[in-house]
């Protein structure tokens, strides 16, 4: 296949924090979704960890509006984080989420189960996945289910943005020609069958942007300045043209 895919598993680190410790009470909904950003494109490149991040970035609460060149530094962030700057060889979640929190769009992060990223998608925003892709994950059905069957063909990361009682909707970085609209969804039993070989869900807390420092309105010294200067210039012409007459 012609599409990048790119993530690695984040080696296991006992500093990071069990998401299950942050969930908040779930709200009495059967459902939800949270708004996305347009469909982002990775092309043939193994920076999905970028653009993974990439797109929760753009997906509410908070739109950061990133485009594909947002989603490439991001990989290339994150390379550095993993000691291999500019490398093409793909990256994990975890370095993405610390590149994230390097550029300040972070404020925390923490892993947890299928079952801890439905709870965090029901109640508290979009989660990051990274998971294997099959061989028959790349042809979604005409309502873009996938199933994972076939041969691993690498690891990928995804945003997952939403969630039933029976699928989690996904969000690929493939562009808007792949799949529905660039999103597919995965029943939850499949996706806990690809968890069970290294998968692993990111939920993070996303801070808010901050906005550019208004404009300092002019000195009021500068803008008499500005007046006398004009008048001088008054004087002077009316000075030439009594001198005319």
């Amino acid at each position: 296949m012609n599409l990048g895919l790119g993530r690695k598993p984040s080696p296991p680190d006992s500093r990071d924090f069990a998401l299950s410790e942050y969930l908040k009470p779930r709200l009495k909904v059967s459902s939800m979704f949270w708004a996305m950003g347009p469909a982002l494109d990775q092309g043939q490149t193994p920076h999905c960890v970028g653009f993974g991040f990439a797109d929760w970035a753009n997906c509410l609460p908070v739109d950061d509006n990133y485009a594909d060149a947002d989603g490439d530094k991001v990989y290339y962030e994150a390379k550095v984080i993993d000691g291999e700057p500019k490398a093409e060889d793909g990256s994990s979640v975890r370095s993405g989420a610390k590149a994230m929190k390097k550029r300040g769009r972070i404020g925390a992060y923490a892993f947890g189960t299928v079952a801890d990223a439905k709870a965090f998608l029901l109640s508290q925003g979009p989660v990051v996945f990274g998971i294997d892709w099959t061989a028959d994950m790349f042809n979604p059905d005409a309502k873009g289910t996938i199933t994972p069957t076939g041969a691993v063909e690498g690891g990928h990361c995804i945003l997952a943005y939403g969630a039933d009682a029976t699928y989690c909707y996904l969000q690929n970085s493939w562009g808007d020609s792949w799949g529905v609209s660039g999103c597919c969804r995965m029943a939850w039993s499949d996706l806990a069958d690809l968890f069970a070989d290294n998968g692993e869900a990111c939920a993070a807390v996303e801070l808010p942007i901050t906005p550019p420092p208004a404009p300092k309105p002019p000195a009021v010294k500068t803008t008499l300045q500005v007046i006398l200067a004009a008048l001088k210039t008054c004087v002077t012409a009316l000075e030439k043209l009594i001198k005319s007459l």
